[in-house]
């Protein structure tokens, strides 16, 4: 029996539209994050090892409940009850029971009204038929039926008792292509993939409902996702940004002694290997990795933050694998698993370029040391510290590394580092109103992951600082020739070329100088070998083409994440659980640069994007 405190807190909640997250008895769970005319049910039987509820859980209003759970009982009643309430201001209400067919099922199966919401179940129709170009062995049945409720299974809520409170009843069948009943196996994998279509589907096929038979005011799809992060989330962001935090990964990778390894390699006439020296390792990557496989990431029910999160364990575990091979041939296969290899077409790209762009003159240029390249730097991290006080990022100079490196929002410059005049600008907001500012806006964020990086964000984030380069009037020759030869050295590693191969290849073969040959060569060489270089002309060509084809900057701002993350932020954000980023770099807000944005989105070549 329902009490009526639980009912008083139940109509409350419906009234002020807070969450509300109960036990209705000792079996049943019911979840409604705001005032929606939609609700989906499944009832499990006794010892029922379905993990339908897990698909269930993912959204934003649901119960669970046993099997006898019927038209008759105390729970079917009150939700009757609530969704009369609801659908006299709405018009109507979704119920949707969802449950798995039996054994040698092999077809999802809609049990709906004859023509009642037919856009509703067309959504649903279509969405399940494009899952199943995936598991071909699959198909789509519609059925127009009174029965829409499990076999064996007295219904929820009969349908004169849907009439009388509005509500529109349907009913979903899915095939148990995911387990094996025979052998207990459960295809864990296969599921995940589905968990994760099958929400985008059903917020579809709701949405559809709500515009075409509702008064409901919703503009996107994506709204009828979850707003709440359930505490599985903060737990496992909160182990996986602790772990990280133990090392910098770019630092440790980085060789202390690359002067003194250029000047062996001049004295010995280009004819060596260099031995690169690396920092201690601050970790024992073995009990790293043990710490990281202890993190429970199937407790995490949203499937979007579930992907998220598996991703990133998964770099983090490559990452922490390549600290332990530093200095090792098996470095750079782990390179290519993490940032992969320079493909046919990206390698045709760079040779193009390399042949296409002739090298700058650098005769009567003035060259800006590491210190007053700090100083301008600094004067701009203080420009957006004004905007968001909360930023305290620094610039350090040091003397064990080379060129210029952001790690955890903190700029460090080589000592010996130096820069053309007319390159200063686009370094700085390559740097700073690139890679410092997506650290401080991420960190802003409720995720630690989006100021650390989700999963292959790397890409993205160098793609947007090339970017940067050309938006400012300061992306050269050189500058494109050098982000080319680097996936040129990328490619003779592959292929099992020495270093002095590699660094006679970009002099000889692509006229780099020797200082830029070194650099490129030694970075590359880094480690063992070490394929992330390739990213930056790879990310620029992605990040150009995701612009021509409509785009739009502001979102890539937001924190430290990849190409294929824009889709499921662009979600989150609309879900409420992203918040507006408090920082905009500072050049696109003038003319110049907004004039070459719209230049560049009405279609330019790589060649064309140096000034």
């Amino acid at each position: 029996m329902i009490n009526k405190k639980t009912k008083d807190a139940i109509s409350n909640a419906l009234k002020t539209g807070n969450a509300l997250n109960m036990q209705l008895g000792k079996k049943n769970r019911f979840k409604i994050e705001r005032r929606l005319p939609f609700l989906l049910i499944h009832r499990y039987r006794e010892n029922e090892r379905s993990p339908i509820s897990d698909l269930v859980a993912t959204e934003s209003s649901y119960l669970i409940a046993d099997a006898s759970t019927d038209n008759n009982s105390d729970t079917a009643i009150l939700v009757k009850e609530l969704a009369k309430e609801i659908a006299d201001d709405y018009g109507s209400v979704m119920l949707l029971e969802v449950w798995i067919g039996k054994a040698d099922s092999t077809s999802f199966i809609i049990k709906s009204a004859k023509d009642k919401a037919p856009n509703t179940v067309k959504a649903f129709q279509d969405g399940l038929k494009k899952f199943t170009e995936i598991q071909p062995t699959l198909d789509v049945k519609v059925e127009e039926t009174t029965i829409r409720h499990p076999e064996g299974i007295s219904d929820f809520l009969t349908l004169k008792q849907c009439q009388e409170a509005g509500i529109y009843l349907m009913g979903l069948e899915i095939p148990p292509f995911f387990q094996n009943e025979l052998t207990g196996e459960f295809y864990y994998l296969v599921f995940k993939e589905f968990k994760r279509a099958f929400s985008g589907i059903l917020r579809k096929s709701i949405f559809e409902f709500l515009r075409v038979q509702t008064s409901f005011d919703i503009e996107n799809y994506q709204r009828l996702g979850s707003t709440a992060i359930d505490n599985a989330v903060w737990e496992v962001d909160k182990k996986l940004s602790e772990i990280e935090a133990k090392y910098q990964f770019l630092m440790l990778i980085s060789p202390t002694n690359t002067l003194q390894a250029k000047e062996e390699f001049i004295a010995k006439q280009h004819k060596i290997n260099p031995k690169f020296l690396y920092r201690n390792l601050p970790v024992d990557p073995d009990r790293l990795k043990e710490e990281l496989f202890s993190i429970n990431l199937r407790d995490i029910e949203d499937p979007t933050l579930a992907f998220l999160y598996t991703e990133k364990r998964e770099e983090l575990e490559k990452q922490i694998t390549m600290l332990k091979e530093r200095g090792t041939k098996n470095f750079m296969y782990s390179s290519i698993r993490l940032f992969s290899s320079p493909g046919v077409e990206l390698y045709e790209t760079a040779k193009y370029l390399l042949k296409t762009l002739p090298p700058d003159n650098y005769e009567n240029v003035k060259w800006i040391d590491c210190y007053d390249l700090a100083k301008i730097c600094t004067e701009e991290i203080s420009k957006y510290r004004e905007v968001y006080p909360s930023l305290d990022a620094k610039v350090q100079v040091k003397h064990d590394i080379v060129g210029m490196l952001v790690s955890r929002g903190q700029l460090y410059i080589g000592e010996s580092f130096k820069v053309p005049e007319h390159r200063v600008q686009a370094l700085v907001h390559h740097e700073v109103s690139t890679h410092v500012l997506t650290f401080y806006n991420g960190k802003m964020q409720p995720f630690g992951q989006m100021s650390s990086g989700f999963a292959d964000y790397d890409e993205l984030q160098e793609g947007l600082a090339v970017l940067a380069e050309y938006l400012v009037g300061g992306l050269t020759n050189n500058r494109l020739r050098i982000l080319a030869a680097r996936v040129i050295a990328g490619r003779t590693l592959t292929e099992g070329q020495t270093f002095e191969e590699t660094y006679r290849t970009l002099t000889v073969d692509y006229a780099m100088s020797p200082e830029q040959a070194f650099q490129i060569t030694a970075r590359t060489y880094q480690g063992g070998g070490c394929t992330k270089d390739i990213i930056y002309l790879r990310g620029l060509i992605k990040l150009v083409e995701y612009l021509k084809n409509g785009g739009e900057l502001e979102p890539l701002y937001v924190g430290k994440i990849g190409f294929k993350h824009i889709p499921l932020i662009k979600e989150l954000r609309i879900r409420g659980i992203i918040k507006p980023s408090p920082l905009f770099p500072s050049y696109l807000k003038t003319q110049f640069a907004k004039e070459r944005l719209e230049k560049l989105k009405a279609g330019m070549d790589l060649p064309e994007l140096v000034n």
